[in-house]
């Protein structure tokens, strides 16, 4: 896909979050795209030539002495001397248009079949603790996933039922999505 057909697809996505009981789930996306990929760089001093000013003190006079290396820039014997002479740093970078994408479906798979079948052990295990007790327990009829405490956006908390999704309909979702990821990373 290009960027154009990437851009439009993450619009869909995200309008399609937006006008449900889901759409906390763009505060999380939109958190992890603001954040950036983090990737692993060497900061290194670029080597002094003859007559260079070393005392020097301004600071872009500092900065010009070192310089950022990609690490897929270098081998492996130049990444080995680089951390000798350098400092291994994380940078981070903007998403690509198929990151974003990629993020958004992965979310999406995860809120419609993942946390789904989450609540489906989950109740088979409570409801198994309830019969070998007493009766002085009530058996659990969903499991409700509300956002932490500290998140800085609170919108609606969100019920899951599985048996309202069956896992047939769960199966085909989670084929539909891997589909549109293998479309979009085509």
């Amino acid at each position: 896909m290009n960027q154009f057909e990437l851009r439009r697809v993450e619009q869909q996505l995200r309008e399609a979050l937006r006008d449900t009981a889901l759409s906390w789930v763009l505060d999380d996306v939109d958190a992890a795209i603001a954040a950036g990929v983090p990737e692993e760089k060497i900061l290194r001093r670029r080597p002094q030539r003859r007559g260079d000013d070393t005392y020097a003190a301004s600071p872009i006079s500092v900065a010009a002495r070192y310089e950022v290396v990609d690490r897929s820039e270098l081998g492996h014997v130049e990444i080995e001397a680089s951390r000798k002479r350098g400092t291994l740093v994380i940078a981070t970078r903007a998403m690509t248009d198929e990151e974003r994408v990629q993020l958004l479906l992965n979310a999406m798979r995860r809120v419609l079949v993942e946390l789904p079948e989450i609540e489906l052990e989950s109740l088979k295990t409570l409801r198994a603790g309830a019969e070998g007790d007493a009766g002085s327990r009530s058996i659990a009829e969903a499991v409700v996933f509300e956002p932490d405490e500290s998140a800085q956006s609170r919108r609606s908390r969100t019920e899951f039922r599985a048996d309202r999704m069956p896992a047939q309909q769960r199966t085909r979702v989670s084929q539909l999505l891997a589909d549109v990821a293998r479309e979009v990373r085509s």
